[in-house]
Parts: C-alpha cells; structure tokens; sequence
C-alpha cells in the first residue's frame, strides 16, 4: 500500500514463489497492453532527470543524449512493426512524463488489431519487443552477448516481464524495472540506465541510484 501511495502511476507488484524468492517493485513501462476492444498498446520510455522543486513536466529541458535514448526505443519499436508489416498503428509523443522522482520522454504506440488484420499482434509484439532495447541494447543480437560477457551480476528477474493475463478480458504486462528482491536479511535492488556514445559514467552511475530509490524509499521509510 505504501509504494501504490508513494507510485499512483506505476504498476506496483509484490511477487513471492517457493524457491524463487520475494520480488518487490514499481515499474512506469508498458511493455505490452491489449484491451477488451482488442487494441494493442505499447510504450517507447527512455531518457531520465530527476524532478526538481518547481519543475513541472512541461518544464523540462532535455539533453541530445537523452533524446537520442529515447529515438532508439522509438525505432526499435517501429522496427518491429516493419517486420510484421503493419503499418497502420498511431504513434503519439514523445512527451514527458513524471514517474515517481524522476522524468522521461515517453511515445505511445497502438494498433486496433482487428481493423488491421493482426489479431495476435499482442503475442508478436512480445516476442519481438523482449528484451526491449532500453534494457537488452541496440543491435539487439551483438548487445545482448556482450551484456553476457561483461555483466558480472546476475539480473534474475530485473528486466523481464510481469502482470496480469486475460483478467477482465484485459492482458497488461510491464518491464520489470524499479524492483527489488527481498531475502531474509538483505534487500537487493536492481536499476540500470541507458548507455549511448555520450554517456558520462559518472552522470549514468547517478541515474541509476536515483532509480533505485523508488523502492528503497520505502525501506528507509519503515525504518524511521
């Protein structure tokens, strides 16, 4: 109830399975969403800054490099569709949006799958969307074995996918970003961020801890 009240906007789960462990988490990204009328939605969520006191949404100033993350999700996105051939969906955005503590640019993407002749739009589009290329990189094949080969920490579920499945005749599944897995004595939480040709290291290592801190906010709460 505390991080659905600290998160209104974010898509709150707390998952525990025998064996598999506790995961706690608040995620802002749509990864896949069909509604009972049958339209299918997705999401481009890139670039990120921190919301300052006075600074609304329509406010925000943003970097080349942020823009440009934010341009690789978009195309990767539209890349899919190319393969599928569909090309009738609506494209809105990019705007910013506030997600707990922090802003991103975010484009909305959607496809009446019946009028378009795609009614399984919503199972292609997962196969080709995940890993998304704001967690697994660009070109996705050459990016994803180097994230092997160079990651020394295993994700386990961070960056995967969750939510509910033909509830209400309605499938909403998220990226699995802001969580955290909570064992007997510890807490591990998980963020990352976009890494481009004008990334600052320092600037990224930052990005990710302020990240982190959408649940480890609520820790820190329950111990005051």
């Amino acid at each position: 109830m505390q991080l659905t009240n600290l998160y209104p906007t974010a898509f709150v789960s707390l998952v525990a399975i025998p064996g598999i462990g506790t995961w706690l988490g608040a995620t802002p990204e749509v990864l896949v969403q069909i509604d009972r009328h049958h339209v299918f939605r997705t999401v481009a969520l890139a670039g990120t800054q921190p919301i300052t006191e006075g600074l609304t949404p329509a406010d925000a100033i943003w970097r080349q490099k942020e823009i440009e993350e934010q341009s690789l999700v978009q195309r990767y996105i539209i890349s899919c569709f190319k393969h599928l051939r569909l090309r009738d969906y609506v494209e809105m955005g990019p705007r910013t949006i506030a997600a707990g503590n922090l802003l991103h640019l975010k484009t909305e993407y959607s496809a009446a799958m019946e009028e378009v002749g795609f009614p399984n739009l919503g199972t292609q589009m997962l196969e080709l969307l995940h890993p998304t290329s704001a967690v697994g990189g660009m070109p996705k094949a050459a990016a994803l074995k180097m994230i092997n080969e160079l990651e020394q920490h295993n994700r386990r579920y961070y960056s995967g996918f969750l939510g509910p499945v033909q509830i209400g005749q309605e499938t909403n599944l998220f990226v699995n970003l802001r969580c955290a897995e909570v064992g007997k004595d510890t807490v591990t939480a998980y963020a990352g961020a976009g890494m481009t040709a004008d990334s600052n290291p320092a600037k990224e290592w930052q990005e990710t801890e302020l990240k982190m801190q959408t649940v480890l906010r609520l820790f820190q709460a329950s111990e005051s």
